[in-house]
């Protein structure tokens, strides 16, 4: 059961590493076939199924640790102690890195990192506090990407509020809509001067900061609690309902793709449609993983390939998916050697030959990127976990301690 439920969560992170990778990669290939362009276009709405999967797996995580601590205080400062020494350590790093990308590019002639825009020292400290996401110049300028490490930092600053309202349907229902209230008042007074009439560009501030992303977190919320047991694997998910699930995926995707790709008339909806999407796809994992294999004999060779090659497509989705954070981060990397040592050979290329060297490239990323990862992983996070380890030792006992004095 934890296994099936683990595996859907790390099939979502794959799927959704792929997308972002795919999107950064296809601004290269500007003879790519019309539709395999659309298809890459999307892979940036899995920034949105990253934040699903994320409030799902907090939630998953606060109601474990509820059920071990002395109280919410102990719950909470468990939160924030794991959830900083897991993010903080590694964009510390890429904080560091791609600052010396940008200076090296700088001090050498060569044109500015294109992966940095213009920044300064208070949008460096911005992003070491994580309050990146408030500002336009610092949002997405100090690290690639960054952006959504900020957003999503500032919902784990609210989640275990959330978490502990949730225990009152009511209330939670309450504190949902007004977080609704806030982003589409903050949407509506930011920069618009026709009351709620406002279109937001594609990769600007306004689609970046938090009342426009914040809302997946809410969809991700309420996906945990109206759906855990299947989630979780103790309730099975019928095959009526994974074909409806499948449906309402594809038919989201459909939506997401003509508000904020195909049409764009509205990047400021198209995450949360992208967000209802990637709660149907988790569902629709959900009901494949806890199905059989099958045990007919005279097909036994068909079924040894089928259950190899599923075996290898679980490994390689779980490695991508326990790895996402880190590819996440240092695919920029990757995808700004290949700009600069074959943006002219890509440019050049047939429709054909795009596709097959968008499909190659894109693997290569996502194996350098992996590469990049692992290492990061032994030389820094692996550290910072022992330490967060030895911290959170140290507050259960002083926890324990005062409980067993009272």
């Amino acid at each position: 059961m934890k296994e099936g439920r683990v595996a859907a969560l790390d099939l979502g992170r794959a799927l959704a590493i792929v997308g972002v990778v795919a999107v950064h990669l296809s601004f290269q290939f500007p003879h790519l076939p019309h539709g395999v362009a659309i298809v890459a276009r999307m892979g940036q709405y899995g920034v949105q199924l990253f934040f699903v999967i994320s409030a799902i797996t907090i939630f998953m995580t606060l109601e474990a640790e509820f059920g071990r601590c002395t109280g919410a205080p102990h719950v909470t400062l468990r939160f924030y102690i794991k959830r900083f020494f897991r993010i903080a350590p590694m964009y510390y790093a890429a904080i560091a890195i791609y600052g010396l990308i940008s200076y090296g590019a700088a001090q050498s002639g060569y044109e500015r990192a294109w992966v940095l825009g213009a920044h300064g020292a208070t949008d460096i400290l911005l992003n070491v506090l994580f309050l990146h996401a408030l500002s336009p110049s610092a949002i997405n300028n100090v690290v690639p990407g960054g952006w959504s490490i900020g957003v999503e930092m500032l919902f784990y600053l609210i989640a275990p509020l959330l978490f502990f309202i949730a225990m009152n349907r009511m209330r939670l229902l309450i504190a949902t809509a007004l977080l609704l209230a806030l982003s589409v008042v903050a949407l509506s007074t930011n920069d618009c001067h026709n009351g709620f009439v406002c279109h937001v560009s594609n990769n600007s501030f306004n689609y970046f900061w938090p009342p426009v992303q914040g809302p997946c977190f809410i969809i991700g919320m309420w996906a945990w609690y109206a759906f855990r047991s299947h989630l979780t694997g103790t309730a099975s998910v019928t095959r009526r309902t994974a074909c409806v699930m499948f449906m309402l995926a594809a038919g989201f995707s459909l939506v997401t793709a003509m508000l904020g790709v195909w049409l764009a008339k509205a990047h400021e909806l198209a995450p949360v449609f992208a967000a209802c999407s990637a709660v149907a796809f988790l569902l629709f994992v959900c009901s494949r993983s806890g199905q059989g294999s099958g045990e007919g004999t005279s097909e036994h060779r068909i079924q040894s390939g089928s259950k190899f090659a599923g075996t290898l497509v679980r490994r390689c989705t779980g490695a991508l998916g326990r790895e996402s954070y880190g590819i996440y981060l240092w695919h920029f990397v990757c995808v700004y050697a290949t700009l600069h040592f074959f943006q002219d050979r890509f440019g050049r290329s047939d429709r054909e030959t795009s596709l097959m060297l968008f499909i190659a490239t894109v693997l290569a990323v996502l194996a350098m990127s992996y590469g990049f990862s692992r290492f990061f992983e032994r030389v820094i996070q692996d550290r910072a976990t022992r330490l967060s380890r030895n911290l959170l030792a140290q507050v259960d006992q002083r926890f324990h301690n005062n409980a067993s004095r009272r």
